[in-house]
Order: structure tokens, then C-alpha cells, then sequence
């Protein structure tokens, strides 16, 4: 598999029944540097896109509680899909002609199908062309001022409206002073022994020190914003 060092990292949903070719598409993407949740039927993928924003979503055409083509239709009904790229892999013979999707063919080859995402990405978001960071940059890099960990569980909304919230306000810094990373404990459960975390939604600051946890309703920015400000990092408008 060769990465696309001319391509910024992509957000990217993966919608599959079967746990084997989840985990294979999830697993390839982040090696290409994307970063990727992952949701088993249709109406766990409403919830995450209900309150997160994906570049593009990647589903399974036959899965119990909806195909992909109604959990498409229903999420741009919803209006979810906005500015995000949709793609839905299939064996199935009579999926064709969806407006606005593209449809990939089972069985995959991994490199070609890598391919064309680059080049749908490319398309549907343009302005991401060029914004990967060169090999000297990543080398200069300095790991950044502010570190936070969001612990969630995607089964819960209150975890998920946690999540949007806190991606909002990450998204306003620049990754050199401020770098967020997302645990799912319903997909990765013994990443809880990190942190010592017992509930979900928790957010931990692991820098500057002392390490400091937040529980309880993360849903309010301006909790999120009074942290930042301890740490030193100016609210932008």
C-alpha cells in the first residue's frame, strides 16, 4: 500500500456487519494516516453522524437493521452528509445508479480501492490537496502544549454529543498547541486502563502537569474553554 504524502488525513466512517472486513478497511485507512471510527449496521452509523462530521463514509451494502443505500438516503435526508463523500462497497447485483454515491465492487483490491479513495477525497475536498506534512516537518515537529484524551462510549448520545463538542473546540488550535485523541471504550475497552477511567464521557489533560480529569457534562464548551484558558491556550473566535 503506498500513502498519499501529498493528501492532509482524512475523518472517515467505515459501516460493516462483518467484523473481519471492518476491521481490514479500518486498519488499512489509518495506515494510510486517516483517522477512522468504525460502526457495525445502519443505525449505529446515524447516531455517529448525527453528531460528528466524517469526509467520507465507507459502508457495507446488505447489513441487518438497514442497507447502506436507506442509511445514505436517510442520513442526507437528515441532512448529515453535507460536504461529505459517500461510498458503498457491494456484492450485491442490483445496486446501481445511486444519485450522489459511488459503488465499489466486492472482492477488493486493497491497493486499487485505496486508490480511488484518494482520488474521491481528492474530489469532494480539493482544499485538502497538498496539506499533508512533508517528512522535515514531521521530523521538526514539537510534540504540542496542551495533550487531551476524550474517553466515549458510541453507544451513548450524551457520549457522542461529548465528542462533537469537544472536536469543535480542538479544531480551532493548530496541532503544535493542541492535540486531541478519541478512545471508544465500547470498541476499545481495556484503553480505560490508560487513564483509570471508570465513566464515559471523560476528557483527561495529560499536559502541561498535573495530569487533570473532567466528567460529567462535556456538552458545555464554556467547561472546555475555562480548561484551555488554565493551560494558557486563548479562546479564538
Amino acid at each position: 500500500m503506498n500513502s498519499s504524502d501529498s493528501q492532509a488525513p482524512a475523518r472517515i466512517l467505515v459501516v460493516d456487519d462483518q467484523e473481519d472486513v471492518r476491521r481490514l478497511l479500518v486498519t488499512a485507512l489509518e495506515l494510510e494516516g486517516h483517522q477512522v471510527d468504525e460502526a457495525s449496521n445502519a443505525p449505529e452509523a446515524l447516531r455517529r453522524l448525527q453528531y460528528l462530521h466524517y469526509d467520507l463514509v465507507l459502508t457495507d451494502y446488505a447489513m441487518p437493521g438497514g442497507t447502506g443505500a436507506w442509511m445514505l438516503h436517510e442520513a442526507n435526508r437528515r441532512g448529515l452528509l453535507q460536504r461529505s463523500a459517500a461510498v458503498i462497497i457491494t456484492a450485491h447485483p442490483d445496486v446501481r445508479g445511486i444519485s450522489n454515491v459511488e459503488v465499489v465492487t466486492k472482492p477488493l483490491d486493497l491497493d486499487d480501492f485505496l486508490g480511488q479513495v484518494r482520488r474521491l477525497l481528492d474530489t469532494k475536498h480539493p482544499e485538502r490537496r497538498g496539506k499533508a506534512r512533508t517528512s522535515t516537518d514531521r521530523g521538526a515537529a514539537r510534540d504540542p502544549r496542551v495533550q487531551l484524551v476524550l474517553y466515549i462510549n458510541s453507544e451513548s448520545p450524551q457520549s457522542l454529543e461529548a465528542a462533537a463538542t469537544v472536536e469543535a473546540l480542538a479544531a480551532r488550535f493548530p496541532r503544535s498547541a493542541l492535540s486531541l485523541t478519541v478512545h471508544d471504550l465500547a470498541r476499545e475497552p481495556l484503553a480505560a486502563a490508560q487513564d483509570g477511567i471508570g465513566f464515559t464521557p471523560t476528557l483527561v489533560k495529560r499536559t502541561p502537569e498535573p495530569r487533570m480529569w473532567l466528567m460529567g457534562n462535556l456538552r458545555d464548551p464554556e467547561v472546555l474553554e475555562d480548561l484551555l484558558r488554565v493551560c494558557g491556550l486563548g479562546i479564538r473566535p
